[in-house]
């Protein structure tokens, strides 16, 4: 029997720029770039900010919620293309991002009586309780939305924004119109996450990551490997260390497993681009280490030193990684592929609406794309947030190896 939906939809509303002067010079249409085009059919990135506050109904609807909808339309004047949508030029040569006099962004504005602690806590979750809090891209064979945003309140105890966007981040089978030669759909894929997602985040402190570090290379001596000539980050320790436990809890064996790591182009181009430009300039690279040496007792260092040697080779050029990158991620088999979805450095805490910094930020598309996905902290204390996507049973072995992991690095150096 079907369950009924604990979101009360209040209002459906199109939220637009200001109209824009004869004379303004703002750009109105964006070429995408081959960086957006492999890319765009996949499901969109959504993610979920949860803010306290003690808002009855009533005055949030006719204090709070005119106030973001004006707030909203004011910075739309700024990015002028996230109130337009992703086409076709009239030849169907070119995809680009446009905008026409009187598009709009899609707000939906909601109520819901379900815990606002408990979704915005840290345990593992059901992934399909997030969704109805989550707005659509809701487009067409010729256009799709650049932006959907749905605020939601509990009353008198917070509420949250959520928002989706085109995806950005890469992962087995999203090639644009490959399985289709000569499609020219725009509609997204309609992937389903399995029944029995959990979602969960874990936190790992400054003092953890450093306790890794030495951890790792005490194991480094121990091979007698040569003193590597990369520089051992806490984005490679981080990463190395997530990947770890998800192959331990997956019980992954005998098998080589590959992660794919974004990587910001900007100031590796030659020149390099300007930290203003607006647009997708993330390329990946593919690390792949086989699965016995992963689970092993030193496989945090194995795994770290084969980041970190991927990401040293950026220095030849990221361009040139990209060359058989496709070709690459298809000879990928299904299952062994592991992605990461945002970055600490994205500052996603720091998203001040005047209500401070949020309670939680969950980036919840990763129920669909396999991706864990990482953050900064909401208490400015932790270097990172690890969101973790598994079944249950995965879930529970998660927690343990990664619980256990942390203890051993602690009493070992």
């Amino acid at each position: 029997m079907a369950q009924p939906n604990p979101v009360k939809v209040l209002e459906v509303c199109r939220v637009a720029p200001p109209p824009l002067s004869p004379d303004s010079t703002a750009p109105k249409s964006l070429p995408l770039t081959f960086f957006d085009m492999l890319l765009l059919k996949f499901p969109p990135t959504q993610r979920l900010y949860f803010y306290e506050t003690s808002h009855p109904t009533t005055t949030f609807l006719e204090v709070v919620v005119p106030k973001l909808k004006h707030s909203l339309s004011l910075t739309l004047q700024h990015y002028i293309p996230l109130a337009g949508n992703v086409t076709w030029t009239p030849d169907y040569s070119k995809l680009i991002i446009e905008y026409v006099e009187g598009d709009t962004v899609s707000l939906t504005i909601a109520e819901s009586e379900v815990d606002f602690y408990c979704l915005s806590g840290d345990n593992f979750r059901e992934a399909k309780n997030f969704n109805p809090f989550l707005p659509c891209l809701v487009g067409s064979e010729t256009r799709l939305p650049v932006l959907a945003l749905q605020v939601t309140l509990f009353p008198n105890v917070g509420f949250s924004i959520g928002y989706a966007v085109p995806p950005r981040r890469p992962t087995q089978n999203f090639w644009l119109g490959e399985d289709e030669p000569g499609n020219k759909s725009l509609t997204l894929w309609d992937m389903k996450a399995p029944l029995d997602s959990m979602l969960g985040t874990f936190l790992l402190s400054q003092d953890h990551i450093e306790n890794i570090k030495t951890w790792v290379r005490f194991q480094w001596e121990q091979k007698q490997l040569e003193k590597p000539s990369f520089y051992l980050s806490s984005f490679a320790i981080t990463t190395a260390y997530t990947w770890f436990c998800l192959i331990k809890a997956r019980q992954i064996r005998a098998e080589k497993v590959y992660l794919g790591i974004n990587v910001d182009c900007r100031g590796r181009l030659k020149p390099p681009v300007p930290p203003t430009y607006f647009g997708n300039c993330i390329t990946s690279v593919i690390v792949d280490v086989d699965s016995d040496e992963l689970i092993g007792e030193d496989g945090v260092a194995t795994a770290a030193k084969a980041i970190g040697e991927a990401i040293e080779r950026l220095k030849d050029g990221v361009l040139e990684v990209k060359r058989d990158l496709i070709a690459k991620y298809k000879a990928i088999p299904p299952g062994r592929l592991f992605t990461i979805a945002g970055s600490p450095h994205f500052d996603f805490y720091k998203t001040n609406f005047g209500w401070g910094r949020p309670r939680k930020v969950e980036t919840t598309s990763i129920d669909k794309t396999g991706a864990f996905s990482l953050s900064d902290s909401r208490d400015g204390s932790s270097w990172v947030e690890i969101g973790i996507v598994l079944s249950k049973y995965e879930s529970e072995a998660f927690a343990f190896v990664f619980a256990s992991g942390l203890h051993k690095t602690f009493t070992h150096v």
